[in-house]
């Protein structure tokens, strides 16, 4: 039997506890890196922590309206005709509103973080993420015409109908195809320039690689199941579109932490260890260290120029790795 879209919202409100537990713990773990865990003499990232920090309200907030939406169509108007099912089809409802616009700013803010990672990677070079920036700009169109079209939409409509289906559509493939493709290039990126320092060091930046691919491929997986869901309209797209509010943070998060408390460096080593090694070169290669690009998961900030390896700043929640070129950059 098909599930209902109140026995869709039970499982969901199940399901995103958990992960805002789980994201709550990698939160409080992200501010200890970010805070605590900095090397002496390092300024704070406040732009990592404010992003965080962003993230984790609006995952709250979401949260917090989707239990206000269960006691309400549960026990406040469960005896109205249609019982809770006809509650959660109305759209129109200012906390179907609030929850989707608190939806749609995660989702653009995650989306400028794999975007603004993607440009820091590549060298601050905007031709790189000029098509992803028009697929933020489409989805933050997109996110405005559902949010227009829940205050406008006939009462008891459901959210198949077809003056919902082309923006949401939309807005779920934008999305997607940005995380995709910033995700793509960030990986390229690394595996690039990794082949280039295999000659000048022994280690290699594939765990780094792989911890890219890995947080973006989860959070791409889930939309692409969400935006089949919702073609086929199935109720069960509650479950993922409401799951997807902490994986945004528990992505972003994730890299932090992990990089951060050292559990994926390049070859298993800190980036302490990778300056110290990168300097020294490996037997039967040229002993001049040329100038390198440093690429470091887990801020924004940007340097160009060219400096010695030794005079790397590692501290977590930085990885630091090397490449022959002489721009600095900072994921």
């Amino acid at each position: 039997m098909a599930i209902t879209s109140d026995e869709s919202k039970l499982i969901s409100i199940f399901i995103q506890t958990l992960l805002y537990g789980a994201y709550s713990v990698l939160f409080i773990l992200t501010y200890w890196v970010l805070v605590y865990k900095r090397h002496p003499g390092q300024p704070l990232n406040r732009v990592m922590l404010s992003i965080s920090v962003i993230m984790f309200v609006f995952a709250t907030m979401h949260i917090a309206v989707n239990f206000t939406r269960i006691i309400k169509a549960f026990v406040i108007f469960k005896n109205e005709p249609g019982g809770p099912a006809s509650f959660f089809n109305q759209l129109s409802e200012f906390t179907q509103i609030f929850g989707s616009t608190i939806y749609v700013a995660q989702t653009l803010v995650g989306d400028s973080v794999v975007l603004l990672r993607c440009y820091y990677v590549w060298g601050r070079r905007p031709i790189i993420i000029a098509f992803p920036c028009l697929l933020l700009l489409g989805s933050t169109v997109c996110g405005i015409g559902i949010l227009y079209s829940f205050a406008r939409v006939v009462p008891e409509a459901e959210i198949f109908v077809i003056e919902l289906k082309q923006w949401i559509v939309s807005f779920f493939s934008m999305t997607l195809a940005t995380n995709i493709i910033c995700t793509g290039l960030v990986a390229f990126r690394i595996w690039h320039i990794n082949r280039q320092n295999v000659s000048f060091s022994n280690n290699s930046l594939r765990p780094v690689m792989l911890l890219v691919i890995e947080s973006g491929a989860i959070y791409s997986a889930t939309l692409l199941v969400l935006l089949i869901l919702y073609e086929v309209e199935s109720w069960f797209q509650y479950v993922l579109l409401d799951a997807v509010s902490p994986i945004v943070g528990l992505v972003f998060s994730m890299v932090i932490v992990r990089i951060g408390l050292g559990i994926t460096s390049a070859s298993g080593e800190t980036g302490k260890t990778l300056a110290n090694s990168a300097s020294q070169p490996r037997l039967g290669t040229h002993s001049k260290n040329p100038p390198y690009t440093s690429v470091q998961l887990g801020t924004f900030v940007a340097q160009t120029g060219t400096r010695s390896v030794e005079s790397v700043d590692t501290s977590p929640p930085m990885e630091t790795f090397q490449s022959k070129e002489g721009e600095w950059s900072h994921v």
